[in-house]
Protein backbone atom coordinates (compact mmCIF):
# COMPACT_ATOMS: atom_id res chain seq x y z
CA UNK A 1 0.00 0.00 0.00
CA UNK A 2 1.69 3.71 -0.71
CA UNK A 3 -0.25 5.60 1.52
CA UNK A 4 -2.37 5.77 4.43
CA UNK A 5 -5.13 3.73 4.10
CA UNK A 6 -7.66 6.15 5.14
CA UNK A 7 -6.24 8.88 2.74
CA UNK A 8 -8.57 8.99 0.16
CA UNK A 9 -11.58 9.82 2.62
CA UNK A 10 -13.23 13.72 1.90
CA UNK A 11 -12.36 15.64 4.83
CA UNK A 12 -14.37 16.61 6.99
CA UNK A 13 -16.73 19.89 6.31
CA UNK A 14 -17.79 22.62 8.91
CA UNK A 15 -20.39 24.33 6.73
CA UNK A 16 -22.26 21.61 6.12
CA UNK A 17 -25.72 21.94 7.49
CA UNK A 18 -26.94 20.36 10.24
CA UNK A 19 -30.26 17.99 8.91
CA UNK A 20 -33.31 19.09 10.40
CA UNK A 21 -34.71 17.81 13.83
CA UNK A 22 -38.21 17.10 15.08
CA UNK A 23 -38.38 19.29 18.01
CA UNK A 24 -40.60 17.90 20.42
CA UNK A 25 -40.59 17.34 24.29
CA UNK A 26 -40.41 13.51 23.75
CA UNK A 27 -36.55 14.57 22.44
CA UNK A 28 -35.77 14.38 26.24
CA UNK A 29 -35.01 11.92 28.40
CA UNK A 30 -37.85 13.10 30.77
CA UNK A 31 -40.15 15.96 29.85
CA UNK A 32 -38.72 18.69 31.12
CA UNK A 33 -41.91 20.71 31.72
CA UNK A 34 -44.10 19.06 34.97
CA UNK A 35 -42.64 21.29 38.09
CA UNK A 36 -41.89 17.76 39.38
CA UNK A 37 -39.37 17.12 36.66
CA UNK A 38 -37.75 20.22 36.89
CA UNK A 39 -35.18 19.37 39.52
CA UNK A 40 -34.23 16.01 38.03
CA UNK A 41 -30.47 15.94 37.01
CA UNK A 42 -30.21 16.41 33.29
CA UNK A 43 -28.35 14.00 31.19
CA UNK A 44 -25.66 14.04 28.82
CA UNK A 45 -28.49 13.34 26.33
CA UNK A 46 -30.61 16.10 27.43
CA UNK A 47 -27.95 18.76 27.11
CA UNK A 48 -27.47 17.18 23.76
CA UNK A 49 -30.55 17.50 22.40
CA UNK A 50 -30.88 20.94 23.73
CA UNK A 51 -27.92 22.19 21.92
CA UNK A 52 -28.97 20.33 18.56
CA UNK A 53 -32.32 22.26 19.60
CA UNK A 54 -30.71 25.56 19.86
CA UNK A 55 -28.63 25.54 16.44
CA UNK A 56 -31.69 24.31 14.50
CA UNK A 57 -33.28 27.20 15.58
CA UNK A 58 -29.95 29.41 14.07
CA UNK A 59 -30.25 27.86 11.08
CA UNK A 60 -33.96 28.12 10.42
CA UNK A 61 -33.04 31.94 11.37
CA UNK A 62 -35.60 31.85 14.42
CA UNK A 63 -32.07 33.38 16.64
CA UNK A 64 -28.90 35.16 15.96
CA UNK A 65 -25.32 33.70 16.16
CA UNK A 66 -24.95 35.40 19.40
CA UNK A 67 -28.12 34.42 20.81
CA UNK A 68 -27.58 30.52 19.94
CA UNK A 69 -24.25 30.37 20.85
CA UNK A 70 -25.37 31.84 24.69
CA UNK A 71 -28.07 29.04 24.84
CA UNK A 72 -25.88 26.74 23.28
CA UNK A 73 -23.42 27.53 26.31
CA UNK A 74 -25.69 27.56 28.73
CA UNK A 75 -27.20 24.32 28.21
CA UNK A 76 -24.04 22.39 27.91
CA UNK A 77 -23.55 23.89 31.60
CA UNK A 78 -27.12 23.38 33.09
CA UNK A 79 -27.45 20.83 35.71
CA UNK A 80 -30.91 20.22 35.90
CA UNK A 81 -33.87 19.68 33.00
CA UNK A 82 -35.26 23.15 34.73
CA UNK A 83 -32.75 24.68 33.24
CA UNK A 84 -33.35 23.67 29.98
CA UNK A 85 -36.80 24.37 29.94
CA UNK A 86 -35.98 28.47 29.61
CA UNK A 87 -33.13 27.88 26.96
CA UNK A 88 -35.88 25.79 24.48
CA UNK A 89 -39.48 26.58 25.75
CA UNK A 90 -39.78 29.21 22.84
CA UNK A 91 -38.29 27.20 20.55
CA UNK A 92 -40.87 24.32 20.76
CA UNK A 93 -42.98 23.85 16.95
CA UNK A 94 -46.24 23.58 18.18
CA UNK A 95 -47.65 20.05 17.40
CA UNK A 96 -51.45 19.33 16.95
CA UNK A 97 -52.86 17.76 20.24
CA UNK A 98 -56.21 16.79 21.72
CA UNK A 99 -58.78 16.40 19.52
CA UNK A 100 -57.68 17.11 15.94
CA UNK A 101 -54.86 14.86 16.62
CA UNK A 102 -57.21 12.23 17.16
CA UNK A 103 -59.32 13.20 14.24
CA UNK A 104 -56.83 13.11 12.09
CA UNK A 105 -55.25 10.00 13.52
CA UNK A 106 -58.73 8.20 13.18
CA UNK A 107 -59.20 9.58 9.41
CA UNK A 108 -55.89 8.07 8.67
CA UNK A 109 -56.78 4.74 10.12
CA UNK A 110 -60.04 4.68 7.98
CA UNK A 111 -58.40 5.47 4.69
CA UNK A 112 -55.43 3.17 4.70
CA UNK A 113 -57.43 0.45 6.25
CA UNK A 114 -60.51 0.93 3.80
CA UNK A 115 -57.97 1.02 0.65
CA UNK A 116 -56.14 -2.18 1.77
CA UNK A 117 -58.91 -3.43 2.25
CA UNK A 118 -59.84 -2.75 -1.66
CA UNK A 119 -56.76 -3.70 -2.57
CA UNK A 120 -56.51 -7.30 -1.26
CA UNK A 121 -60.52 -7.16 -3.07
CA UNK A 122 -59.26 -6.47 -6.61
CA UNK A 123 -56.13 -9.14 -5.86
CA UNK A 124 -58.48 -11.46 -4.73
CA UNK A 125 -61.09 -11.03 -7.43
CA UNK A 126 -57.97 -10.86 -10.58
CA UNK A 127 -57.05 -14.38 -8.74
CA UNK A 128 -60.52 -15.88 -9.02
CA UNK A 129 -61.11 -14.39 -12.68
CA UNK A 130 -57.88 -15.91 -13.96
CA UNK A 131 -58.60 -19.27 -12.06
CA UNK A 132 -62.42 -19.42 -13.59
CA UNK A 133 -60.79 -18.47 -17.07
CA UNK A 134 -58.34 -21.22 -16.90
CA UNK A 135 -60.63 -23.71 -15.87
CA UNK A 136 -63.59 -22.22 -18.36
CA UNK A 137 -66.18 -22.10 -16.40
CA UNK A 138 -66.75 -19.96 -13.06
CA UNK A 139 -65.62 -21.23 -10.31
CA UNK A 140 -66.45 -21.05 -6.56
CA UNK A 141 -66.18 -17.49 -5.57
CA UNK A 142 -63.55 -18.21 -2.53
CA UNK A 143 -62.99 -14.23 -2.07
CA UNK A 144 -66.01 -13.43 -0.35
CA UNK A 145 -64.43 -15.36 2.95
CA UNK A 146 -61.49 -13.41 3.19
CA UNK A 147 -62.80 -10.30 2.31
CA UNK A 148 -66.16 -11.15 4.46
CA UNK A 149 -63.40 -11.31 7.55
CA UNK A 150 -61.02 -8.40 6.98
CA UNK A 151 -64.10 -6.59 6.38
CA UNK A 152 -65.64 -6.96 9.82
CA UNK A 153 -62.84 -5.66 11.79
CA UNK A 154 -62.73 -2.58 9.44
CA UNK A 155 -66.52 -1.62 9.65
CA UNK A 156 -66.47 -2.19 13.10
CA UNK A 157 -63.59 0.18 13.93
CA UNK A 158 -65.17 2.75 11.93
CA UNK A 159 -68.64 2.37 13.33
CA UNK A 160 -66.14 1.88 16.94
CA UNK A 161 -64.58 5.57 15.85
CA UNK A 162 -67.66 7.16 14.47
CA UNK A 163 -67.48 10.00 16.93
CA UNK A 164 -63.94 10.75 16.34
CA UNK A 165 -64.10 10.56 12.69
CA UNK A 166 -65.89 14.59 13.28
CA UNK A 167 -63.68 17.12 13.26
CA UNK A 168 -63.69 19.11 16.39
CA UNK A 169 -66.31 21.48 17.04
CA UNK A 170 -65.07 24.93 17.57
CA UNK A 171 -66.55 26.88 20.25
CA UNK A 172 -68.37 29.93 19.49
CA UNK A 173 -66.33 32.60 21.67
CA UNK A 174 -69.92 33.85 23.90
CA UNK A 175 -71.11 37.77 23.27
CA UNK A 176 -71.68 40.05 26.12
CA UNK A 177 -75.38 41.63 26.04
CA UNK A 178 -75.94 45.36 25.26
CA UNK A 179 -75.26 47.46 27.52
CA UNK A 180 -78.77 49.11 28.12
CA UNK A 181 -79.77 45.18 28.51
CA UNK A 182 -81.28 44.94 31.94
CA UNK A 183 -81.62 41.10 32.43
Amino acid sequence: MAGPQWENLPEPRQDRPVPALRSGWQGFTVDPRPPANQGLRAADADRDYATRLVEQARLDGRLTVGEADERAARASGSRTLGELLPLVGDLMAIAPTGSSARYDRGRRFMRTGAMGWVGLALLFNAIWIMTSLSVGHPAYYWPMWPLFFLGVPLVTSIFANRGQGQPPRQEQPRQLPPADDLR
